[in-house]
C-alpha cells in the first residue's frame, strides 16, 4: 500500500536559498570572466621584443655579402729546374721584393752539366784561338805570293820596254824579244790567278772562322743557359709584396714547373663577396659597394659577377677605389652591402624577422597605449639588407614588432608587460 509522504516547509526554503546562490554566481561571472579573459592574451617581455617604426621616405634597396680581400695581382712561384728543396728561408705572411729569396733547392747534375759546359767552352776558345793564328799564316803566305807575282810581271814589263828600242833597231832577235814579251804575258796571268786563289782563300778562312766562332757561341749559350739554371736553384719571389703560402717542404724532391709559393702584391686587391642566388640576380656591373673590414670602411664598384652559382651563393668581384684602411691584407674577412637602387618617398620599416620581400606577411602592430600588438596582414614589396618596403596594411608612425613572434602565429593578440 502506498504511504503518503509530507511535503516539508524546510525543504523548499533550501531549494529557494540554492536558487539565490546561483543567480548570485552568474551575476559575479559577468564581471570576473572578463578579467580572466583579458589575462588570457599571451604576454611577453618588452626586453625580448624589438620594435620599429613606420616611416616614409627615401629608401636604400641593399644586399648583403660576407667574403675576404684577395690580391689582383699574384704571382706564382715554380722551379725551373728539378731538384730537391734544401732551406726555405722566408714564412707565410712576410714581406718581400722581388730579388727576395724564397727557397734553395739543390741539383747535383745540374751543378756536373755546367762544369762540362764551362771547360766545353773554355775547349772552343782555344781551338777559336788555333784556328785563327793558323789561318792568318796561310792569309800572309797568299799575300806574299800575290806580291811576288805582282814584282815579277812588273820586272818583265820593265825589260820588255827596254827591249823594244833594240828590238826595232835589229840589235836584238825578234825571238828573243818575242821570249821577253811571252814572260810578260806569263807574269801578267800568274798575277791574275794569284790574286784570285787569295780572294778564294780568303772566303775559306772567313767561313771557317765563323764556324770556330759559332761553336764557341754554342759552348757560351750552353753555359749561360745552365748558369741561369743554376741560380734559379734559389728560388726567389719575382714581385715585391707579402708571401701567401709555401707549396713546399724541406727535403721534397720537385720536378720543373713545381709550386714552391705565391707571392701577392698587397696593395692591389680585391674583395670576392659570395652573394645568395636569390638577392644576386639584381647585381649589376659597376654598382657601388661599401667594403666593412672591421678597421674601417673601403668604397668600391662591382667589376665581375661569377656565372656559376655555388652552394647557393654567387661570387661578386669588388674593385675598391678608396684607400685601403690600416691592417687590409690578403685574406681578410669582410662584409660588403651592394647598393641596388635607391627607391624616393616610399613607406618602409626595418625588416621584421623572417620576412620575405614581394610577400603577403603576418605582422603584430602595437597600441603604445595599451601595450598590446594585434596581429595585422601587410603587403611587403622590396627588400633591402635592413628595410623592407611596405605596400599596404601599415601607416606612418605604426609600430611593428620585427623580432621573431612565430611563437605566437596562433594569437591575434600580445601584451607587452614591463
Amino acid at each position: 500500500m502506498d504511504i503518503p509522504i509530507a511535503k516539508s516547509k524546510q525543504g523548499i526554503f533550501s531549494k529557494l536559498k540554492n536558487g539565490w546562490s546561483l543567480a548570485a554566481l552568474f551575476s559575479a561571472g559577468l564581471f570576473i570572466v572578463p578579467f580572466f579573459w583579458r589575462d588570457a592574451i599571451p604576454s611577453v617581455d618588452e626586453s625580448e621584443i624589438w620594435v620599429a617604426q613606420v616611416m616614409r621616405g627615401q629608401m636604400a634597396r641593399e644586399v648583403r655579402g660576407i667574403g675576404i680581400l684577395a690580391p689582383s695581382d699574384i704571382r706564382w712561384v715554380v722551379s725551373a729546374s728539378a731538384g730537391r728543396v734544401e732551406r726555405l728561408l722566408i714564412k707565410p705572411g712576410a714581406r718581400v721584393n722581388k730579388d727576395s729569396i724564397i727557397a734553395h733547392v739543390s741539383n747535383p747534375q745540374l751543378t756536373r752539366q755546367l762544369q762540362q759546359a764551362q771547360w766545353d767552352l773554355d775547349a772552343a776558345k782555344a781551338q777559336l784561338l788555333a784556328v785563327t793564328a793558323e789561318l792568318e799564316e796561310q792569309k800572309l803566305e797568299q799575300q806574299m805570293l800575290v806580291t811576288e807575282a805582282a814584282l815579277n810581271l812588273e820586272s818583265a814589263r820593265m825589260l820588255e820596254q827596254a827591249q823594244l828600242p833594240l828590238a826595232e833597231k835589229n840589235i836584238i832577235s825578234d825571238i828573243d824579244f818575242e821570249n821577253t814579251k811571252l814572260k810578260t804575258r806569263q807574269s801578267d796571268i800568274l798575277l791574275t790567278f794569284r790574286r784570285q786563289t787569295q780572294q778564294r782563300r780568303l772566303e775559306v778562312i772567313d767561313a771557317r772562322l765563323k764556324a770556330e766562332k759559332a761553336q764557341v757561341e754554342k759552348f757560351h749559350n750552353l753555359v749561360t743557359n745552365v748558369e741561369a739554371q743554376v741560380a734559379e736553384l734559389a728560388i726567389r719571389a719575382g714581385i715585391d709584396g707579402v708571401l701567401q703560402a709555401l707549396s713546399v717542404e724541406v727535403g721534397q724532391q720537385v720536378d720543373v714547373g713545381s709550386t714552391i709559393a705565391h707571392v701577392a702584391d698587397p696593395a692591389s686587391l680585391v674583395a670576392e663577396l659570395q652573394i645568395p642566388q636569390v638577392q644576386a640576380k639584381d647585381i649589376a656591373l659597376d654598382l657601388p659597394v661599401s667594403i666593412d673590414t672591421r678597421n674601417g670602411f673601403i668604397e668600391g664598384k662591382v667589376s665581375r659577377i661569377d656565372p656559376r652559382v655555388n652552394q647557393g651563393n654567387v661570387q661578386v668581384d669588388v674593385e675598391l677605389v678608396s684607400t685601403l684602411p690600416q691592417g687590409a691584407r690578403p685574406d681578410l674577412s669582410v662584409t660588403g652591402v651592394v647598393t641596388i637602387e635607391s627607391i624616393a618617398d616610399t613607406l618602409y620599416v626595418e625588416r621584421p624577422s623572417g620576412s620575405s620581400p614581394q610577400t603577403e606577411s603576418q605582422l603584430f602592430v602595437l597600441d603604445p597605449k595599451s601595450q598590446v600588438a594585434k596581429q595585422t596582414v601587410v603587403n611587403l614589396g622590396r627588400a633591402s639588407v635592413n628595410q623592407v618596403e611596405v605596400l599596404s596594411g601599415l601607416a606612418v608612425g605604426d609600430f611593428v614588432l620585427i623580432s621573431d613572434t612565430s611563437a605566437f602565429n596562433k594569437y591575434s593578440n600580445i601584451r607587452i608587460t614591463q
